[in-house]
Formats: structure tokens, sequence, C-alpha cells
């Protein structure tokens, strides 16, 4: 058996990493922890670190969100607003799950993003 202590980043494809750090920093508050690269974007949400790694372009759309964020259910409603208030477009919902609730937005590439709050 190997034996992993966590995740130490999730890895997001990207086209452009100006427009992907700005959406995640101003939609998110993601922190920028390293950009000295031109190929990628070290950010954090602590504890979680993402890396936007810029490609030519996406090979696959996927249909199915590459992330879900969890939310306590104030936070939620908060966001469902800011979103709206941004101009961003909810792909899916708000819906019910079994246990909460959801909703699905698209980044600037359009990886699905989902945020969920479990009622």
């Amino acid at each position: 058996m190997i034996i992993v202590e966590g995740i130490n980043h999730i890895s997001l494809p990207v086209t452009n990493l100006k427009a992907s750090t700005q959406f995640y920093s101003d939609l998110f508050d993601f922190e920028v922890i390293d950009d000295s690269s031109k190929e990628y974007v070290y950010m954090t949400f602590d504890p979680i670190q993402v890396k936007l790694i810029k490609v030519d372009k996406l090979e696959q759309t996927y249909k199915f969100p590459v992330v879900s964020f969890a939310m306590d259910v104030d936070d939620f409603t908060e966001a469902i607003e800011e979103i709206e208030e941004k101009g961003i477009k909810i792909e899916k919902g708000p819906e019910s799950t079994d246990t909460g609730e959801s909703i699905v937005i698209k980044d600037p590439d359009g990886n699905l993003i989902e945020l969920y709050y479990q009622g």
C-alpha cells in the first residue's frame, strides 16, 4: 500500500494565465503564491493549492465539474448573488442534491466549477 499524507495541488488547464488568475482571485479570493513562470501559476485557498497550467488549447471539454467547492448555506446564497452581479452565467442549478444544493459555473476556459453546500 502506498501511504499518502494529502493532496499537494489540483491542476487546471487554462489558455490564458492572466484571465484565469484574475477569475479565481476575484471570485474565490485565491491568493497567488507563485507566478514566476510563463507556464503556470500556483494559487492557494488555504490549505489547498491550485496550479493553473497554460496550454495552447483545451484538448477536451468535460461534461462534469473539474472541481467542487464546499460551502455553508449562507455563503452559498451570497455566492449566487455575487455570481449574478458579476454577470457570470450559472450553467446548472441551483438544484437540490441528495444532501444539499449546488450550482455549476464556467471559468474563462470553460472548465466547469461546482459550488455545493451540504444541508
